[in-house]
């Protein structure tokens, strides 16, 4: 969860979340939130990607 965001399609509606923010606790509020985010419902299917954000300091 720190290290990876997800990104929710179904069809043309795509949802991306980013990696490590506050209040979001487990993979499944990430996913849950994308899926808000594309306006895709709880009950639909989408194809699931994670994405690894490297940090540079």
């Amino acid at each position: 969860m720190e290290r990876y965001g997800v990104i929710v399609t179904n069809g043309t509606r795509r949802g991306l979340l980013l990696p490590d923010l506050e209040g979001v606790n487990s993979v499944e509020q990430q996913i849950s939130i994308a899926r808000q985010k594309a306006g895709i419902g709880p009950d639909e299917d989408v194809k699931l990607q994670r994405f690894e954000v490297v940090r540079h300091t």
